[in-house]
């Protein structure tokens, strides 16, 4: 296998996985701060406002995320790049300014929508949403750069620096001002204006004040199809909790979403090989070796995926369990709703899986098939939440998700063979699902008659059986991996 693009993606992946971490990890270090001073209602409210707004944002952008790094990473020249950088922060200052406008006028209109139990919390944060929305679009865009220009670690500073203003903000307004769920809000604001200022200032030289009508035409056009995918996508991920506050209440959205975010870590992880995914896979297109490149490397997320999900699935439970006094990691009161850690990991697994196999339509030219698949597991996704959540309630509502999912990346690995085949290392990779399936069963068999330090002790056994097993079986190669531990030791 080629060593080399395995190290390279793994060292953006690292990289971007602590940025990210640094980033998003507000909803797993404050989970305790949160659970502590909110009450699940107060929570619910709030999530379901966050809910919104990871679908609205998608409108905000219209696709310009996936249309900007595939521009100026085509760009030919530093004018060419100037150009486009500097036309897509203008456009979206002021499509976002338009819509933040229009969303602020509306914010009575858009609470008795969601028919708050709390009006007048509820108008509090429709009022303060396109404020949110207006920052979270913009901000965006200086990361972007430096992630097209694969500047991992220049990426990384600033995430910390918006991690370090955001949890100092939640503390100080929720713990010493008690504020309310509004306080998170506040907080975000604050870290992402920092963030834009910083970053602009790191991409400085890619912008000017010019403005191309022709550029902006091309980057909607391309960016079009992606924001159906992107709403697609979304209301697969959040549409669950608006189906349980119709089947149940905000309490069960707050239980639920609370534990959601305990995944959160399986997520960030995913979310990391994303982030170098996409530009990676763009910048490797013309390598005539690259379907064998990508066989290795999807062998390689396949296995590091089921080794984070037996390690999450054995040890999240009995650590969030843990107090600290009056302080828990998980508040007892949200603790009912741990039983849907596996599923969801199992979800953000398969969605990673899903997004490695994207590569396809892209290089085939061919992403309508990425808006077929999407839309036909948004079709999935709501007739199981429709089916699953009134019978067996969150934990219906993950399955719903990560079966969604599972059926995604089976449909597009389908359509891939015929519209880019690429072979991958089937017999490894049914190998790893089976081994993880096993160790995992025995697992739940141990922990209804066991638990405790017993427990604890033969979940890292069936870790390190897994790693064993796998080398046994060849779905990894020792020396590769040793490589890459040591160039980043």
């Amino acid at each position: 296998m080629n060593d080399n693009h395995l190290k390279n993606l793994f060292s953006q992946t690292a990289v971007y996985g602590i940025g990210l971490l640094a980033n998003k990890a507000v909803s797993f270090v404050l989970l305790p701060l949160y659970t502590f001073y909110f009450a699940p209602a107060d929570l619910g409210s709030f999530n379901i406002a966050q809910s919104l707004w990871m679908f609205v944002i998608l409108f905000y952008l219209y696709g310009l995320e996936t249309s900007f790094i595939k521009f100026f990473i085509d760009g030919k020249n530093d004018n060419e790049k100037k150009k486009i950088y500097s036309t897509t922060l203008i456009l979206l200052l002021l499509t976002s300014l338009i819509l933040s406008l229009a969303l602020y006028f509306s914010a009575g209109f858009l609470t008795d929508l969601i028919q708050y139990e709390n009006r007048e919390q509820g108008l509090l944060l429709m009022k303060i949403f396109p404020l949110v929305l207006f920052t979270d679009s913009l901000f965006r865009f200086p990361l972007l750069l430096l992630r097209a220009e694969l500047k991992a670690r220049q990426y990384l500073c600033l995430t910390m620096l918006s991690l370090l203003v955001n949890v100092s903000l939640n503390i100080i307004l929720i713990a010493f001002y008690k504020l309310g769920v509004e306080a998170i809000f506040y907080s975000y604001i604050a870290s992402v204006i920092v963030t834009f200022i910083a970053g602009f200032w790191v991409t400085r030289k890619h912008f000017a004040f010019t403005f191309s009508k022709e550029t902006a035409k091309r980057l909607a056009a391309y960016g079009n199809k992606f924001l159906y995918i992107g709403v697609f996508i979304l209301l697969i991920d959040v549409s669950d909790r608006f189906f349980l506050k119709y089947f149940f209440n905000e309490e069960t959205v707050g239980i639920y979403s609370a534990n959601y975010r305990l995944a959160s870590v399986m997520a960030l992880l995913i979310s990391a090989f994303r982030f170098s995914w996409t530009p990676y896979f763009l910048n490797l297109e013309k390598n005539s070796d690259n379907r064998k490149i990508i066989s290795d490397i999807f062998t390689y997320l396949v296995f590091a995926g089921f080794l984070l999900f037996l390690f999450f699935a054995f040890f999240t439970g009995p650590i969030v369990k843990l107090s600290f006094g009056k302080f828990s990691i998980l508040d007892p009161r949200y603790q009912g709703g741990l039983v849907i850690i596996p599923v969801v990991l199992l979800a953000y697994l398969f969605s990673g899986i899903y997004s490695a196999l994207s590569v396809a339509p892209f290089y085939a030219d061919k992403t309508g098939e990425l808006f077929t698949v999407s839309l036909l597991g948004l079709l999935l996704n709501a007739v199981l939440n429709i089916v699953l959540i009134p019978l067996y309630g969150m934990q219906g509502a993950a399955v719903s998700t990560a079966a969604t999912y599972l059926f995604m990346l089976v449909l597009l690995y389908i359509r891939m063979r015929k519209i880019y085949r690429i072979e991958f290392e089937i017999k490894k990779i049914l190998s790893v699902i089976i081994l993880s399936s096993l160790l995992y069963f025995s697992y739940r068999i141990l922990e209804s008659v066991s638990s405790g330090i017993f427990l604890m002790i033969f979940s890292v056994f069936l870790l390190a059986a897994y790693i064993i097993f796998s080398k046994i079986f060849h779905v990894f190669n020792y020396t590769t991996v040793k490589s890459i531990f040591i160039k980043h030791t």
